[in-house]
């Protein structure tokens, strides 16, 4: 194509096409990451760090929950919809909430703590990224819809361009994958964290900035050849790409820039902030398509959901809001009855795990269905589009759906599971509470049940250890450094000195010097935690303050000096 053809091309170009219109696109779609983070950085202003935060991490919980219900809707109010699926939209929450109940009903029958279930939530916090990252795949696709250029060449641009933006600021953060693997080795007994090699997650860092940088590089050349052969470059996707990447960055990866506009703020807050941005997208995008279902004759159900989205206007759609919000309310609140609670936890994780395996094929934009009502010009769909296995593909059985189902909840939910039972049925404790067990038992003079805990808590302290050194290593914050610090003293107390004494051994010198060791270790931990200035509490010393921390290299310090001196010939007590 010579110049003069592109250039007449380019003038005969249609307008930008939008879901709801330019300026909605823009307020909930568009420029949503900026008004959000906006919105959290005046928060923080007002309110201050640590109640800043509460207050979107509640707001991020109930939002998260409040958009599965659109999910819902769709899928009930969409006749071709369901009769396409519906084996999987009937049968797909059996097993997620059946065996959610009985783990809980495990946990109630055993008297343990109903938080031990969030051991299943790494489920969801590994499938949670990808789902994010194909819905903004999918606004990328609608944006460009007009562009000419092949489609297959121009989807798997913007889904490359997507998944390594996504992949590269998940591991940038520093507390994503961390978190993951830590969980995965306190919640389920797998012990992948310790599989890292050092240095491990930085280079997988490097690698990814390169590929976000090259496939970046080869992205503008791709539009360049798009400008230049007169196809249509979407204005309103590039401004999403870069403001949500742009935002991501600033909210995830620790950086100066943002600790200087909120102090305290944390990659907890940014995923949060980010989280409310989906929800907010999300609500728009279901918004658009149930009114259009709404409008068209034999597609939509009946009843209520004719009736709520016939209508347009700002009461109908804030009813429409606030209908998801109670849901999510309802959803996340808390109640002192355990049963209650168990089923309410049961529900979110089954609401959750559905709205990410139903939204994995029910909003894919090469449907012909999906396009027909989210593009709000009217115009006609290409040619390619006239057929999509949403209405060709031959409907399953119920057997059959049943089966793959079970593959991909019930084998995984079973794999996590089994390493949770491995350690609640070996301590529902960790070892500073079986500390805190062996002194009360010891102060009421009951020195076998003392014992008993004294070695919990040492055997505890072994598993963890390595676990504690390894997130030092990957992510060295002052909270992992002060919980390394705080475990390798308590466990140097307890191997070289309580134990002996409690199996009548005589501690010599070769022991008081590992114990030396060891405690000088622990002090050079701690100090360098108090000298990055952040925060030092870690679980089960939440209130951890770096007074505490000064006090503590105090008292260690002084315990390594006694360790110096001759042993006595008793032995120590």
């Amino acid at each position: 194509m010579n110049a003069t053809a592109a250039s007449a091309l380019r003038a005969a170009q249609p307008a930008q096409n939008w879901i709801l219109d330019p300026v909605q696109d823009t307020i909930f779609i568009i420029a949503a990451p900026l008004i959000t983070l906006t919105l959290a950085l005046l928060t923080f202003h007002f309110y201050g760090p640590m109640e800043a935060t509460g207050l979107i991490v509640v707001v991020h919980t109930v939002f998260t929950v409040a958009h599965h219900l659109p999910t819902f809707i769709r899928i009930y109010g969409d006749v071709e919809l369901f009769r396409r699926f519906k084996w999987s939209f009937l049968l797909g929450p059996l097993i997620p909430f059946t065996f959610a109940l009985g783990v809980l009903g495990y946990l109630n029958d055993r008297a343990l703590p109903l938080e031990n279930f969030f051991y299943i939530w790494i489920i969801l916090t590994l499938w949670d990224p990808w789902h994010f990252m194909r819905q903004h795949y999918g606004f990328m696709r609608i944006y460009d819809r007009h562009n000419a250029a092949g489609k297959t060449f121009g989807a798997r641009f913007d889904f490359a361009l997507s998944a390594v933006w996504f992949a590269y600021i998940m591991a940038a953060s520093s507390e994503w994958l961390p978190g993951v693997l830590e969980g995965l080795y306190t919640t389920t007994n797998m012990p992948v964290l310790l599989f890292v090699p050092q240095g491990g997650l930085e280079i997988l860092t490097r690698v990814l900035a390169a590929c976000a940088l090259l496939t970046t590089v080869a992205y503008t050349g791709y539009l360049v050849w798009c400008w230049h052969k007169g196809y249509f470059v979407s204005l309103a996707k590039l401004t999403m790409v870069i403001v949500m990447f742009g935002v991501m960055y600033l909210t995830y990866t620790p950086n100066e820039w943002m600790l200087s506009l909120a102090p305290g703020w944390s990659f907890k807050v940014g995923f949060a902030v980010i989280g409310i941005v989906h929800m907010s997208q999300y609500l728009a995008i279901v918004w658009r398509y149930n009114r259009s279902l709404a409008s068209k004759d034999g597609k939509a159900r009946t009843g209520w959901f004719r009736k709520m989205h016939a209508r347009g206007g700002f009461f109908i759609a804030a009813g429409y809001v606030l209908l998801c919000l109670s849901y999510g309310e309802v959803l996340t609140v808390t109640h002192d009855n355990r049963w209650l609670m168990s089923v309410l936890l049961a529900l979110g994780f089954t609401s959750t795990l559905m709205h990410y395996y139903f939204d994995g094929f029910i909003w894919r934009v090469r449907h012909r269905q999906n396009l027909e009502h989210l593009l709000s010009d009217d115009g006609q769909l290409p040619a390619q589009l006239a057929m999509s296995w949403w209405s060709s593909a031959n409907t399953a059985s119920a057997a059959k759906i049943f089966s793959r189902q079970l593959l991909y909840f019930a084998v995984p939910m079973t794999v996590f599971t089994v390493g949770a039972l491995s350690l609640w049925n070996g301590s529902a404790a960790n070892y500073l509470q079986h500390m805190y067990s062996a002194y009360l038992a010891n102060q009421r003079g009951e020195s076998p049940l003392a014992v008993q805990e004294a070695h919990l808590a040492f055997d505890d302290m072994e598993r963890q250890l390595p676990a504690a050194r390894k997130l030092a290593e990957i992510q060295p914050t002052s909270a992992h450094d002060a919980e390394l610090a705080y475990l390798i003293y308590n466990h140097a107390q307890y191997a070289y000195e309580l134990l002996p004494t409690l199996n009548g051994q005589r501690i010599d010198v070769p022991m008081r010097a590992l114990d030396r060791q060891d405690v000088l270790e622990a002090i050079a931990t701690l100090e360098r935690a108090l000298a990055k200035g952040g925060s030092l509490a870690y679980p089960g010393r939440d209130q951890l303050t770096s007074d505490d921390g000064y006090a503590a290299l105090r008292a260690w310090r002084k315990r390594a000096m006694t360790l110096t001196l001759p042993s006595p010939a008793s032995g120590r007590g």
